[in-house]
């Protein structure tokens, strides 16, 4: 059966589209909520701010060692069964969340939480890539780039506003868990039953890895991913520069955060046509290079409207960088398309975890540098493109070229 019909054949169309989404939102909404309240759920289990804030970074730590797990996993079973199983995971995590009495039981359900986002993270990639014609898919991966930064846009202002009325917990009961609810229905209705199951046997495990790991394309764009990550850490920072170098009060820092993420919504939404139009690895390259330029200057630029334009402009840009590069890596071992994306996201995650350390290590060691710490985050980014145009190839040009010249 050839892609187009395995989109158009057996199932509702008009709801896969919406699942993928939603689970992309769902999956970074709870660490956009997390961080919001960050002070309101210390406050409520009794420890520091800095411990709380470790939820992040057990997520990130699951989502690395789940990203080499469903590897094999998503070999043995379907991908839609999979990518149901982590919704189910991240609405369990979240009912627990809400009815915790004690730290270690958030501890215990942000595990929960945290398999799930991993889950349908990776499930998301590997059913547009499953689902949707070659032509389609660019298209399709920046929606879901910008159904990641409107978690930023939505879920940042609707906790705050429902904690301010009823506390932090009925933003898990009352916003979250029913979106959880909704998408696993979409999912279960929307996502075709009738996929071609995975291969079990135990010899297609080695060969899937021996193929991604062995593949020095395919590995340039994983590396290229981990560099990249490290921009996306920024707004964990940015809004404290503005706070310290403009002197903001936290609501207008949290306007301008809602700006640049506005900028990466315009660039998921635009990445489509650009990908179809330049290509997935130019557009990567140029994206990511200009990416890194304007995350530089905007901590540089002294009037404070400009700078934050200048962050918009670095958060559109990623936003398309991110776009290109995942579909990019997608092609790149057509035959182990969820593999691949799992060992992309265990080196996403090595990425969002190595920007930390960064940050951390700059802020305290340099006295709140956020120039250095900026300039650092901005060279990586590039960094990442000139790895991806040295070494990477875009298979499906080479496919249509070889197509081509057969012909």
């Amino acid at each position: 059966m050839n892609e187009k019909s395995a989109v158009n054949k057996g199932f509702k169309r008009v709801l896969l589209l919406p699942a993928v989404l939603l689970g992309t939102f769902l999956a970074y909404s709870i660490s956009v909520f997390t961080s919001t309240l960050l002070v309101d759920i210390a406050s409520s289990f009794k420890v520091s701010i800095g411990t709380a804030s470790q939820l992040g970074l057990i997520s990130s730590l699951i989502g690395l060692i789940m990203g080499l797990a469903m590897g094999a996993i998503s070999l043995k079973f379907k991908h839609k069964s999979l990518f149901l199983l982590g919704i189910a995971s991240f609405a369990v995590g979240t009912l627990g969340f809400f009815v915790a009495q004690n730290f270690a039981t958030v501890l215990l359900f942000q595990f929960f939480i945290g398999v799930g986002a991993a889950i349908i993270s990776i499930m998301s990639y590997a059913l547009i890539g499953d689902l949707f014609p070659l032509e389609r898919r660019g298209w399709v991966v920046g929606l879901t780039v910008s159904a990641v930064m409107a978690s930023f846009v939505i879920v940042a202002p609707l906790s705050g506003f429902i904690a301010g009325i009823a506390g932090w917990r009925m933003v898990l009961l009352s916003f979250i868990f029913p979106l959880s609810i909704a998408c696993l229905a979409i999912g279960f209705f929307g996502i075709p039953s009738k996929q071609s199951l995975p291969q079990s046997s135990k010899s297609l495990y080695s060969e899937a890895f021996k193929q991604i790991l062995l593949n020095k394309s395919a590995m340039a764009c994983v590396i290229g991913t981990t560099l990249f990550t490290c921009i996306g850490v920024i707004p964990v920072y940015a809004v404290s520069f503005y706070r310290i170098a403009f002197s903001v009060s936290p609501a207008i820092g949290g306007v301008f955060s809602s700006v640049a993420a506005f900028g990466g919504i315009l660039g998921g939404v635009t990445s489509g046509k650009l990908i179809n139009r330049c290509g997935r690895k130019p557009l990567t390259v140029a994206a990511s290079v200009a990416s890194g330029i304007s995350s530089i200057l905007f901590t540089y630029i002294p009037n404070m409207l400009i700078s934050v334009a200048f962050w918009a402009i670095a958060a559109t840009f990623a936003s398309i960088t991110v776009a290109a590069l995942y579909s990019l890596v997608l092609e790149q071992v057509p035959s182990f398309k969820a593999s691949m994306m799992s060992i992309n996201l265990t080196f996403q995650n090595a990425g969002l975890i190595l920007g930390l350390i960064i940050g951390g290590l700059v802020l305290n060691l340099d006295h709140n540098n956020f120039q250095l710490l900026m300039t650092i985050f901005g060279a990586l980014g590039a960094t990442a493109g000139a790895i991806v145009l040295l070494l990477a190839k875009d298979t499906c040009k080479t496919a249509q070229f070889e197509s081509l010249s057969q012909k």
